[in-house]
C-alpha cells in the first residue's frame, strides 16, 4: 500500500498549519489553541502564531498528546459506469466506496470530487486535505479532461459556444477548450456508434457537461474522464485503483 508523508524533515510549516494537518482543529481553531497556551513545541509553550516546525524533527504537543502527521494516500481509481461517487446510497446502489473496500483502501480516503453515476473514468482518491482542496476548488483552476462519446458530428458553432459559455437552468457553465476528436464505430465498449469530443473543464458543477450538450441538442452516448491535473488514466481499466508511481506523484504534489 504506498503512502508518503512529504517534506517531513525537509521543509519548514506553520504551526497552525501542522495542527490542521494533524486532524486537531482548522487552522483559525488552531490559532485559539496556540493563544490559549494549549500548545507546546519541543517542551515550550509557544503563543507565537509565526512559529514554524519541522515535521517529523520537531515535537508538537497538544494537551499532553504528542500530535503526528497522519500518512498520507494517494491512488487513482477508474470509476465504472452504474457507480455512485457518495459514501453511501439508500437505494443501495453501488458506490465508489464500495469498490474502495474491495481494493482495501485505508479509511480517510476519499475521492477528489464526483463523477456522476453514468459517466465513467479517473478519479483522484486521496486523504491529504490540502490536495482535495487544490484539486476541486474552481478558484484553484485544476483542469479536467473528458472524452464525451455524441450521438451526431457536432459543428464548429457548438464546439464555440460550449467555450463561450452555455445557459441552462438559471446559470452559464463553459468550457475551456472543446475540439473533435473523431468518430467511433459500434464494438465491445461502445453498444452504439457515435463522435468523439474533448472538453477541458474548471468548475465541475454537477452534470454540467450533459447539461450544456443536451442545450446544444445532443445526447451524450459516454462520458470518461481522462485527465484531473497532471494525473491521466492511462491504460487503468475500469473498477482499478492503483497507488500513484513516484513520477504521478510528484507532479501532482508540486502542481
Amino acid at each position: 500500500m504506498k503512502n508518503t508523508e512529504p517534506g517531513l524533515g525537509k521543509s519548514e510549516m506553520r504551526l497552525n498549519r501542522y495542527i490542521a494537518r494533524c486532524g486537531v482543529a482548522s487552522r483559525r481553531d488552531a490559532d485559539h489553541l496556540i493563544e490559549a497556551g494549549r500548545i507546546s513545541v519541543n517542551g515550550r509553550i509557544t503563543r507565537d502564531f509565526s512559529t514554524k516546525i519541522k515535521p517529523g524533527i520537531d515535537e508538537v504537543i497538544f494537551d499532553d498528546k504528542i500530535l503526528e502527521l497522519p500518512k498520507l494516500y494517494y491512488f487513482k481509481c477508474y470509476k465504472p459506469a452504474g457507480y455512485l461517487t457518495t459514501l453511501e446510497d439508500t437505494h443501495n446502489r453501488k458506490t465508489i466506496f464500495d469498490l474502495m473496500q474491495e481494493h482495501g483502501i485505508p479509511a480517510g480516503v476519499v475521492p477528489a470530487g464526483r463523477l456522476d453515476m453514468d459517466s465513467e473514468g479517473l478519479l483522484i482518491l486521496s486523504n491529504d486535505g490540502e490536495l482535495i482542496y487544490r484539486l476541486t476548488h474552481p478558484g484553484q483552476g485544476v483542469e479536467k479532461v473528458y472524452r464525451v462519446l455524441l450521438n451526431r458530428w457536432p459543428n464548429q458553432v457548438d464546439l464555440e459556444d460550449l467555450v463561450d459559455g452555455i445557459k441552462y437552468e438559471d446559470q452559464i457553465s463553459k468550457a475551456v477548450r472543446a475540439s473533435r476528436m473523431g468518430p467511433q464505430p459500434k464494438d465491445q465498449e461502445n453498444p452504439v456508434s457515435g463522435y468523439w469530443i474533448e472538453m477541458v473543464m474548471v468548475e465541475g458543477r454537477k452534470r454540467e457537461i450533459r447539461m450544456m450538450l443536451r442545450t446544444l441538442g445532443y445526447q451524450v452516448l459516454r462520458l470518461v474522464r481522462i485527465k484531473h491535473g497532471p494525473v491521466e488514466i492511462g491504460m487503468l481499466k475500469p473498477g482499478i485503483i492503483l497507488p500513484l508511481d513516484d513520477i504521478e506523484l510528484g507532479n501532482l504534489l508540486s502542481g
